[in-house]
């Protein structure tokens, strides 16, 4: 193929496909390019997201109310569990901490359920739009990311509702500080963005890729301190803590708590519960993770780019 006949498929982004080997410096053009491409291609990206969350209540009966109900939900059965239920184990806390470990949970399991949720989905995103990688001239680098973009939204909903339920209703305090919040939602953004470029391009040529994710994204719940507090298991965790601290997922959640729960101060007679909630570690926290982020940015980036060229076979 001649140099002006690839030229003339290029797209408008320069991201083409050809049969020949990608150049490195081809992969660093894409990789800092992603925001112009999004930028260019938004009415896509716009109603590719629309029509994902539109599919997810279609045909039921709350609608888009469903994204404020399931949220509210989860947070009334930590806030039951914890408060009624296991009141007997967490004795002696003043009032306004009653839902301190429900509040704990749910401020994690919210962000985790939009990580977890955009490696389940977007893990086989190319295999299952393979139609369109065959038919159709576009940047596919837009299917992974409108997963991730779907699941972040979700997760803004769960966000907002315990916000409102800080702000009017005595369920906690008050929220932390909220100004960090955009932030948060990029650098997790881009770190999940990262791994499900990789998984959903490994997809394509292992097809048990999927169920290695499922296995894996479960183990790594476990491992990251979503239902459970490392400042609860004492110093017989001190030998694992360099471990907990390597994970990226640990500093995710534990920004995300201190930016929704603020500073969390229980009082010395309390011997039970001893969750760490400090708000000046927040930029420590996210610091750690945009490491985290740009490294698996830019391997989910290289790894697709340079096997694009065999999507088409493949899928």
């Amino acid at each position: 193929m001649s140099t002006e006949t690839e030229s003339t498929l290029a797209e408008p982004s320069g991201a083409w496909v050809s049969a020949r080997p990608t150049r490195m410096v081809e992969v660093l053009q894409r990789l800092v390019g992603l925001p112009f491409l999004v930028r260019e291609h938004w009415d896509l990206v716009r109603t590719s997201l629309r029509r994902d969350l539109s599919a997810r209540f279609q045909g039921t009966i709350l609608g888009w109310a469903w994204p404020i109900v399931q949220p509210l939900v989860m947070f009334a059965i930590y806030f039951f569990i914890f408060t009624e239920l296991l009141q007997q184990k967490i004795r002696d806390l003043p009032e306004n901490l009653k839902a301190l470990m429900g509040v704990y949970m749910f401020c994690a399991m919210v962000p985790w359920s939009a990580l977890a949720e955009s490696l389940g989905r977007g893990t086989t995103v190319i295999v299952d739009n393979g139609n369109l990688i065959k038919k159709l001239v576009f940047p596919s680098e837009l299917l992974p990311l409108n997963t991730v973009l779907a699941s972040l939204t979700m997760m803004l909903f769960g966000v907002g509702g315990f916000v409102l339920a800080a702000l009017f209703t005595p369920v906690w305090p008050r929220p932390g500080p909220l100004y960090w919040i955009p932030v948060l939602v990029v650098v997790q953004g881009l770190f999940v963005y990262g791994m499900v470029l990789f998984f959903s391009t490994l997809q394509v040529f292992l097809r048990d890729t999927i169920q290695l994710v499922g296995m894996a994204t479960t183990v790594w719940m476990f491992l990251t301190p979503v239902f459970w507090s490392p400042e609860l298991l004492g110093k017989d965790l001190e030998p694992y803590l360099p471990m907990i601290h390597a994970n990226p997922a640990y500093h995710m959640v534990s920004a995300w708590r201190a930016t929704l729960m603020g500073d969390v101060v229980v009082p010395s007679g309390v011997e039970v519960l001893h969750p760490a909630v400090v708000v000046a570690d927040i930029p420590w926290h996210i610091g750690v993770l945009a490491l985290w982020a740009l490294g698996t940015y830019a391997l989910g980036y290289a790894f697709f780019v340079f096997s694009q060229r065999r999507f088409a076979d493949e899928v």
